[in-house]
């Protein structure tokens, strides 16, 4: 993962940075408007942060893609699996039927260009797809909830099922996410993945710590594994390096700063030509 070239607070993925007929990015806290523990880019609704300064970072997000915030998807995502198409019917609903649709939504699909489908995290996995041979894309949050609940498979079949998707054809993102390392679980989450069928005794997906005898659990492993074992190419699967909760100043971390913290938003949108 890298800068931005033009806006810094900005990340973008290499391998889809080379993709001529995709836009995207991953945000960072950094360049918005917001104070205190919201500083300064704050992009979720899931705090006591102002609205109006969560509403004007959105903007500001939009104007870097000279693009309205009507054009971006952002959903009430509820750590649950449901996968909502986004079709023409959708973009024309009115403001509060959109809202409404959006509520309980954590991954989003689509074959129309020039929308950006978002994933709202800090801390958990967002995930990212691209099929250029059917030309669609997916925006997936995946939190510990969402992963044993196995949502990027939701979501890749669902993009077989509506648009003829090939796993094969797919590129697929994984942005910044907390790491195993500040990740620990209580052991009713362990017994959820292990009767999941989830084989988290691997040290790469999961590990107990010693010292304390809790259980740390690497959720980007884990949806990378998850893509893999869907179909899609190992060489096809970017995974950005970066812990949410060790960079302090870089991103939001709700296990860090518990309630007190915002949102990064991850999105990919197919350009119009």
């Amino acid at each position: 993962m890298k800068r931005h070239p033009q806006y810094t607070n900005l990340l973008l993925f290499d391998i889809l940075d080379k993709e001529e007929g995709i836009v995207h990015f991953s945000t960072t806290r950094m360049g918005g408007v917001s104070n205190g523990p919201y500083s300064s880019f704050n992009m979720g609704n899931f705090s006591d942060d102002n609205p109006l300064n969560i509403f004007q970072n959105r903007n500001i997000l939009a104007r870097m893609f000279y693009m309205d915030i009507s054009k971006f998807v952002i959903p009430h995502q509820t750590h649950g699996t449901k996968v909502l198409k986004i079709d023409e019917e959708f973009m024309n609903l009115d403001s509060a039927s959109l809202i409404e649709t959006l509520y309980g939504i954590d991954a989003t699909i689509t074959d129309i260009k020039g929308i950006f489908l978002c994933a709202t995290t800090a801390d958990c996995v967002p995930i990212i797809v691209y099929d250029k041979v059917s030309e669609s894309v997916a925006a997936i949050h995946a939190g510990w909830k969402g992963t044993s609940g196995r949502i990027t498979e939701n979501t890749i079949t669902e993009m077989q099922k509506q648009f003829g998707s090939n796993p094969g054809d797919m590129i697929a993102c994984i942005g910044p996410s907390i790491s195993a390392e500040h990740y620990e679980v209580g052991e009713e989450v362990v017994d959820l993945f292990s009767k999941k069928g989830f084989t988290i005794s691997d040290p790469e997906v999961g590990f107990r710590n010693r010292s304390t005898s809790k259980y740390h659990l690497n959720l980007t492993e884990i949806n990378r594994r998850e893509l893999i074992r869907l179909g899609i190419k190992e060489d096809n699967i970017e995974v950005a390096d970066m812990c949410t909760y060790s960079l302090e100043n870089l991103f939001f971390s709700a296990r860090r700063q518990t309630v007190h913290s915002g949102r990064m938003l991850t999105g990919i949108m197919m350009k119009e030509r």
